[in-house]
């Protein structure tokens, strides 16, 4: 890191999702932190920002974090067949490395690949999502040219709490999670680990060579530290270790007759990451000005087999905010921020001599954000950065959003402009698979421009509500692959659609939600691969006995997609055909009673009407799956 920088790193910040934690909870609830550099209610932000709290995580009862966003608009999920398998995320038809993934804050997506592994994450600990969609490079940087999605954990609290999970269910599926919260209102801190170990034949089963199970564990711990050091100033340290043992079915590309699908053999994926982050936040002028300074760094090492790499990023951030104006007629927010961010990146194995060892990049990223709001009906909000890069030529980004409030508040217009940057993964550039990979240090980056427009609504004394958004972006010199490596693309790749959402709260105990996306996603020769049209979701909660019984269901719909076919790769010239997979719904059920105040024990059952589906050629899913567990408390 630049020597300056580190000097600084003894004041110490962070992203802004580790603002908001200092406040109260219900605060929290009633803020979004992905839209702004500082935390904002959610009804003054214009771009299109989806919410999950903990309440609707566990009504939904999905273990792996992924599936909870089958339920977010705009987004599709894509896993390589069963428990543990590569899962990808895409925002609007975007890539999967166009989205900037936070947990608490720290950015967690790999260095090397530009893109965070959902398989690794589970929701026990996790409190918060929220998916912010559309180009927030302006704000966010590279890697944000889709959107950004932040999750934050299950924060401590005073006294002393311990609590946790034990589950167990189909697949030889094993699961326990226990975590401890503690502290006095200055100081408090958590500490949590879970895992998570299952079985599951990937391959599907017209590529089964004598059927093997595949084993996936999953190991997570993770904590935080808050201390209140004075009234003003707030230090919080964030430390996060996944270790993911994965066995998986090897790809055939031999040209026999298997070519092309999973195959079972001793293939396997080791992973290990872990970050860390250092925060303060000095509050001044009664809360008009707060200044912010921290270091987060990500390390992922990978051991595929017959490939491996390890990868590492090191950030300092700074900003500091001022408020020029807070009346009901005009309130002005201004927020200047610095970024110095290294990152390295080293194939372990296997070696090929015209790769350097280590490759590394450096970025100084500086910006502004303005936020102005009018008789408190009006906001708009517009970011300005720029990203000098030492090795791409320099960017500059910005982006813009306005809400508008009509008809007493009960209607909400909103809008949002904005262009991204994604640099060409390290992988992308260095990565080696011999025979299958070599990478291409020529590439330059992927630029993006997009806007959304929609309007929401409320209705039935405010039980109801809806939001329909259109949104459209424009992506250059996509990154697209061309056997052995990969090229930028000529031309300008196309995603436009719609997303509808609807939320209905029946008095306190009945929830119903609804959400569609029509995405049409077009690169220059034809449809993307792995972006459904169609997609949509409905989940619904019913509280019994006072609150101590509560049933839910959901359903979610992934329609037809197209995915690269290399089944007949060699006889086509060494280029993969596209092949349409079938749409498919899943159903899944669960219950929870409450035995006591500190225990609960619940069901769930996944995939109930036991859909055969593949998410990726050749990669089988779950079928039918039940599970069991209880949940318990115990505080003093």
């Amino acid at each position: 890191m630049r020597t300056t920088f580190v000097a600084a790193l003894a004041l110490s910040i962070s992203a802004p999702s580790v603002y908001a934690q200092s406040g109260s909870e219900e605060n929290v609830e009633e803020m979004v932190v992905v839209g702004s550099r500082l935390p904002t209610e959610e009804f003054k932000v214009g771009r299109a920002v989806t919410v999950l709290d903990r309440v609707e995580i566990q009504d939904l009862g999905y273990e792996y974090a992924a599936d909870l966003f089958r339920f977010v608009p705009g987004v599709a999920v894509s896993r390589t067949g069963g428990y543990g398998g590569l899962t990808q995320l895409r925002l609007r038809g975007a890539e999967a490395n166009h989205v900037l993934v936070l947990i608490d804050g720290i950015d967690v997506s790999a260095a090397g690949s530009g893109e965070f592994d959902f398989s690794s994450l589970l929701s026990a600990d996790i409190e918060r999502i929220e998916v912010l969609r559309g180009p927030q490079s302006g704000l966010y940087g590279s890697n944000a040219l889709a959107g950004v999605i932040s999750i934050q954990t299950r924060r401590p609290k005073e006294g002393l709490t311990l609590d946790g999970s034990v589950e167990g269910g189909d697949d030889s599926t094993r699961q326990g999670a226990i975590s401890i919260s503690g502290g006095s209102e200055r100081v408090k801190g958590r500490l949590s680990f879970a895992q998570r170990k299952s079985e599951f034949d990937v391959s599907s089963n017209d590529a089964v060579i004598g059927p093997e199970d595949d084993e996936d564990d999953n190991q997570t711990i993770s904590g935080q530290l808050n201390a209140q050091v004075t009234e003003s100033l707030q230090v919080n340290l964030f430390g996060r270790r996944t270790e993911k043992e994965t066995e998986t079915d090897g790809f055939d590309f031999s040209g026999g007759p298997q070519q092309g699908l999973a195959i079972d053999d001793n293939s396997f994926s080791d992973t290990e990451d872990q970050t860390l982050g250092a925060v303060a936040t000095l509050s001044l002028a009664d809360g008009r000005s707060i200044s912010r300074l921290g270091l987060e760094k990500t390390d992922t090492e990978l051991d595929g087999g017959t490939f491996g790499s390890e990868a590492e990023r090191e950030q300092i951030r700074f900003d500091t905010s001022w408020q020029w104006a807070d009346t009901d007629k005009l309130a002005q927010r201004t927020t200047v921020f610095v970024q110095d961010e290294e990152e390295s990146f080293r194939n372990l194995y296997p070696f090929d001599p015209s790769q350097a060892p280590t490759q590394k990049r450096d970025l100084l990223a500086y910006g502004i954000e303005h936020r102005v709001e009018l008789n408190e009906t009006f906001f708009i909000n517009g970011t300005l950065r720029q990203d000098d890069n030492d090795d791409f030529n320099d960017e500059t980004t910005y982006s813009v959003d306005i809400a508008y409030l009509v008809n007493d508040g009960r209607t909400r217009l909103h809008a949002s402009y904005g262009t991204g940057v994604t640099n060409p993964t390290f992988f992308e550039q260095f990565g080696f698979v011999p025979g299958t990979f070599v990478g291409n240090p020529d590439l330059k980056p992927e630029q993006s421009r997009g806007w959304d427009a929609g309007i929401e609504h409320t209705f039935l004394e405010d039980q109801l509500t809806v939001d329909i958004t259109y949104f459209d972006a424009d992506l250059e010199d996509e990154i697209q692959s061309f056997f052995p490596s990969v090229i930028n693309l000529d031309g300008e790749s196309e995603r436009q659609g719609i997303e509808l959402s609807a939320v209905y709260r029946i008095g306190e105990n009945t929830s119903i939600t609804a959400n569609y996306t029509y995405t049409d996603a077009d690169e220059p020769g034809g449809e993307e691969v792995r972006r459904p049209e169609h997609t949509g979701s409905l989940s619904a909660a019913h509280d019994f006995l006072d609150g101590r019984l509560r049933l839910a269901g959901s359903a979610a719909f992934n329609g037809e997609q197209l995915d690269n076919d290399f089944r007949n790769f060699f006889v086509n010239g060494f280029v993969a055909e596209r092949t349409e997979l079938d749409s498919y719904t899943l159903v899944n059920v669960n219950a929870s009673y409450d035995v006591t105040e500190d225990v609960e024990v619940y069901v769930r059952l996944e995939n109930v009407f036991d859909e055969d589906y593949e998410q990726v050629i050749g990669y089988a899913a779950p079928g039918r799956t039940a599970y069991a567990g209880v949940r318990f408390r115990l505080s003093r």
